[in-house]
């Protein structure tokens, strides 16, 4: 390692439904970065695997994967902040989080910060944060 690595980061917004439908959600949300209905199969690879018990729509972050973590959920909430309306109109049909990935370089050890004032907007939206390591 030449102590350049740098780790890297995403994060998604996610909305599940057992209810509505995916196109029902993208009338409400819009265009999703990523999706899938009640009823698609989990696997495309396995035609007579198991279906999905709900619908999905999630909207990733747009900021590069170099960029730090909480520049890629400020945006996510920023999101849900400016279509408030349309998330309370969803009411309790959804479950909405923030999803991150957080993927250290080789032999690397390392960290982030989520400063009080997105974790203030995080509470406020009662959206939960989920992290996962690589």
């Amino acid at each position: 390692m030449t102590g350049q690595e740098q780790h890297e980061y995403t994060a998604s917004l996610r909305v599940f439904s057992e209810s509505l439908t995916l196109t029902e959600l993208v009338a409400v949300l819009g265009e999703p970065t990523r999706g899938y209905d009640i009823g698609d199969l989990v696997s495309p690879r396995r035609p007579d695997g198991p279906r999905r018990t709900n619908a999905h729509w999630s909207l990733g972050s747009a900021a590069l994967r170099t960029q730090p973590l909480d520049e890629h959920v400020a945006e996510l909430v920023t999101f849900v902040e400016a279509h408030s309306r349309e998330f309370d109109a969803l009411g309790d049909k959804v479950q909405i989080d923030v999803f991150c990935g957080v993927f250290t370089a080789d032999d690397s050890q390392g960290g982030f910060t989520l400063g009080s004032d997105l974790i203030r907007r995080l509470s406020a939206l009662n959206l939960d944060i989920g992290f996962d390591l690589y």
